[in-house]
């Protein structure tokens, strides 16, 4: 799931959460598949970003997981010889690995 500006939702892709309103109001359910109408009602209603299902668009400054796990790498080699850095930096990696799974 991603959460992408209006302006970069495209017919076709399906809602992963409801869209609501500044009140609260409910404007599209989950799972509604998007058309260039509904894309255009939500931002005429103000809607400025929707979380849409799998990860359909690569945003600037966006990582990939290779680059995030080399990044963090990077971060800890001067440490890699501490077990509890050594730990955390294994866990962060995990968590990281775990959230791509569920995209």
């Amino acid at each position: 799931m991603q959460r992408i500006p209006i302006a970069l939702a495209r017919q076709g892709m399906k809602l992963a959460k409801e869209v609501r309103d500044g009140d609260g109001k409910v404007l599209c359910g989950v799972s509604v598949e998007l058309s260039s109408s509904t894309i255009e009602r939500l931002a005429r209603s103000g809607v400025h970003a929707v979380t849409v299902e799998g990860h359909p668009v690569k945003l600037p400054g966006e990582k990939s997981l290779s680059e995030q796990i080399r990044d963090l790498e990077y971060r800890f080699s001067r440490v890699k010889d501490d077990p509890v850095l050594r730990a955390v930096s294994k866990t962060i990696a995990e968590h990281l690995i775990e959230a791509y799974s569920k995209m």
